[in-house]
């Protein structure tokens, strides 16, 4: 899709020999992993119970060290067992020593709510896919057809669609408005 809107034949695999599909296959995963961050896409929200780690935290107000999912690309929130997800409560990430990557905590128990570094394209939402393909197009425009008018076009086209996704999303997710005490809203 993105090369056919940079006006390019498509290809039907990223293991064809032609540059284009070298070029689109050098792109793709970087392409994707920034647009899975962009945005909270249902399709790549999760929530998992974090694992404990043995490593010592470097944060003393943060005692407790957690592995960070292995696909996490993106770590939204932390909420703890028995504290209200309202209160936000501090956590660190950091990398050990032993590159894992790992996040500090004040509590014993934690999940992570997390942006998937989802792949598998069968589950991609549709918005994702044409944000996605306008992306790509723009960061294949310059190497494949040399034109920076068309990469700023695509980039536009894209934004355009990203927030028509973020939009439509707002709509599709409910959230329970927070309460809160009339002592609180008179003052």
């Amino acid at each position: 899709m993105a090369l056919a809107s940079l006006g390019q034949d498509t290809i039907s695999s990223s293991e064809e020999e032609t540059a284009p599909a070298r070029t689109a296959s050098l792109f793709y995963d970087v392409v994707r992993r920034n647009l899975l961050r962009a945005h909270d896409w249902s399709f790549a929200l999760r929530w998992k119970k974090l694992a404990k780690s043995t490593e010592i935290s470097p944060f003393v107000e943060l005692p407790h060290v957690f592995a960070r999912p292995a696909d996490c690309l993106f770590l939204k929130k932390i909420v703890y067992d028995e504290i209200p997800q309202k209160n936000n409560l501090p956590y660190r990430l950091f990398v050990s020593e032993k590159n894992e990557n790992l996040v500090a905590c004040p509590y014993e128990e934690a999940s992570a709510c997390y942006i998937k570094d989802e792949a598998n394209e069968s589950v991609f939402d549709p918005a994702f896919v044409a944000c996605f393909a306008l992306l790509l197009a723009a960061e294949l425009a310059i190497p494949i057809t040399g034109d920076s008018n068309m990469a700023t076009l695509m980039y536009q086209k894209y934004q355009a669609k990203l927030e028509e996704a973020r939009l439509s999303n707002k709509v599709e997710q409910f959230e329970k408005p927070e309460q809160t005490s009339v002592f609180v809203e008179v003052r």
